[in-house]
């Protein structure tokens, strides 16, 4: 079967990107209907509503972890070739940019996945950002901030990769099925909070993060070429797709890039579907320059994390890589910080023109 499927796309690349665009459209009407999202979570915790957006994202992460985990003890994906297991990541460098990435995402109120799907349901403020961001991505990937990124990511490096906590703690691989079962108790545990909608709707985001493991290390392995496994992530994919947008004719697909267009294909579906779609732009020349500022902080921060509440917080805690607990929680006090700032300036009387409702 495996193989009748790679043949079917002509290499296991094209056949990855099917599945990663697959992924992406279940992944972006879900987050569209449920509003998964970290910082709108905390803000509505920290302002003494409702906490059901951040039980709603713990339990996806909960998910995706015992997902993949129960995966990887079963034999069935390999994924220690991933960025969050194979990168020697210098702890400094990601809490630094953890706290951008969450402060610029206060700045811009929703981090990148929440802004993705925004942009897919007529949100042009979202999708300036996303676009901004993607750019200043690139740009501290391989361009004019690079020079800024590359010695912050030297700082007290590792000379190899950081292993997953249960090879760290030298346990067998069979614990990795108590490791799900403990993350199934805690995801129920927060079943009251979250709500049965959100509840089902996260843990289906977690089976997402599983399937694209599964998806881009089975099919990207056909005993020839075995690609790099990815799952879920923003920072990076939206950077190459502005590229590959560019450069269509000399580039090549990849599983970032496919599912960052099924999330939106997926998210204007549901929204179009909901009667949820609508324009919104910009009010005030203030309010647009927060955004942009908002926005580099995000595409330069999330590079220097390795990734945003989604790509390190869903996909890299999944792997049990001990740097995605760093920069998801260096990302979420960042994120206070933000939050702070705007309690602060609305509390002065000078933040009325900045603003805006919680998306």
């Amino acid at each position: 079967m495996l193989e009748q499927i790679i043949g079917f796309f002509g290499e296991p690349r094209l056949a990855v990107a099917a599945a990663a665009a697959v992924t992406g459209l279940a992944f972006g009407a879900l987050a569209e209907t449920s509003q998964l999202c970290l910082l709108g979570g905390m803000r509505e915790a920290r302002e003494g509503r409702s906490p059901s957006r951040l039980a709603a994202y713990v339990i996806a992460v909960l998910a995706g972890l015992a997902a993949t985990q129960a995966l990887i003890a079963a034999g069935t994906i390999d994924i220690k070739g991933s960025v969050y297991l194979s990168v020697a990541t210098a702890l400094p460098g990601v809490i630094i940019g953890g706290l951008l990435f969450g402060f610029g995402a206060a700045l811009t109120r929703g981090c990148a996945g929440r802004l993705t799907v925004l942009a897919a349901t007529g949100n042009l403020r979202a999708l300036i950002v996303i676009a901004v961001m993607g750019f200043a991505a690139y740009a501290a990937m391989r361009g004019l901030l690079a020079p800024l990124r590359l010695p912050l990511e030297t700082i007290a490096r590792p000379a190899a990769p950081y292993p997953d906590l249960v090879t760290a703690t030298g346990l067998a691989n069979g614990a990795r099925y108590g490791v799900a079962l403990l993350a199934l108790i805690g995801a129920a545990a927060l079943y009251r909070y979250a709500g049965a909608f959100r509840t089902i709707a996260s843990l289906a985001v977690g089976g997402l993060i599983a399937a694209g493991w599964a998806a881009s290390s089975i099919l990207g392995d056909d005993g020839l070429e075995k690609l790099q496994p990815w799952s879920a992530a923003y920072v990076a994919p939206l950077a190459n797709s502005l590229q590959y947008v560019m450069t269509f004719t000399g580039a090549k697909i990849d599983f970032g890039i496919a599912f960052a267009a099924g999330v939106l294909g997926g998210a204007f579906l549901s929204s179009l579907i909901g009667g949820r779609f609508h324009l919104q732009s910009f009010e005030t020349p203030r309010q647009t320059l927060r955004y942009i500022a908002g926005a580099v902080l995000m595409g330069f921060g999330g590079v220097l994390a390795l990734g945003c509440t989604t790509g390190q917080g869903m996909s890299g805690i999944s792997t049990l890589a001990p740097t995605s607990f760093v920069a998801i929680a260096a990302i979420a006090g960042g994120m206070w910080l933000g939050l702070l700032y705007d309690a602060r300036k609305s509390t002065a009387g000078r933040g009325a023109a900045v603003l805006q409702p919680a998306e």
